[in-house]
């Protein structure tokens, strides 16, 4: 359709699918797979754009807000951020955004428009934090992946958990887990720990204010 086809161009052109969109009503179930298709589409071209080959205005027009200008539109004529159409769901989608802030920005923008921290999909068996969270902790390289650990702090802030009520970090001081709605204020170091015979990746992770360097939380 000519709205996917809009959606499909780097940076999409926001007015002309306005237009489309206010032309008619359109249902819950395409307003969910509107949003699936985008973020399948554009999320690869922000790790693309680490390429030193890709030319520097197609780079500026890869990290506008087009994405999150996109999601806002359409939760503004009614998407609903937890619908899940073919096994796939928006917020799940997001968290694949290649590029810091971006999406965090875009699951936070669903979160505030009723997106479930918690959100399960039945094929996955576990919920989005969940998900999330196996990646940071176990999966080696994961917690390389600052866009990955900025979703899993953001999903805290805003009610994340195991399914037992508890969260995988301590935080320090008086701090709580809502600062990190503000997660654009925050960065992380890994403190590498002496491996043990059978075990990978084993180490801690200090996460921090980047105006104040204050530690605020800890995890390992």
């Amino acid at each position: 359709s000519q709205i996917k086809e809009l959606f499909e161009q780097s940076p999409s052109d926001l007015d002309k699918v306005r237009k489309i969109l206010a032309l008619r009503k359109f249902e819950e179930d395409e307003l969910a797979e509107l949003a699936v298709a985008f973020t399948d589409n554009c999320f690869c071209e922000y790790h693309d754009a680490l390429d030193p080959e890709i030319d520097s205005v197609t780079i500026a027009n890869m990290h506008s807000n087009y994405v999150v200008d996109a999601i806002r539109l359409l939760l503004e004529f009614g998407l609903d951020p937890n619908i899940i159409v073919n096994d796939d769901n928006v917020m799940w989608n997001a968290m694949w955004i290649d590029a810091p802030n971006v999406a965090a920005s875009v699951m936070r923008l669903l979160l505030e428009n009723g997106g479930n921290p918690n959100h399960l999909i039945p094929a996955e068996h576990e919920t989005l934090f969940e998900y999330i969270a196996f990646k940071v902790s176990y999966d080696e390289y994961t917690h390389e992946y600052f866009h990955t650990v900025q979703c899993w702090l953001l999903l805290m802030a805003y009610g994340a958990c195991w399914r037992d009520g508890n969260i995988p970090i301590t935080m320090l001081g008086e701090k709580t887990v809502d600062i990190f709605k503000d997660f654009e204020l925050y960065d992380y170091e890994i403190e590498p720990l002496p491996q043990e015979p059978g075990k990978y990746g084993c180490w801690i992770m200090h996460i921090y204010n980047i105006a104040t360097h204050e530690k605020v939380a800890r995890y390992g």
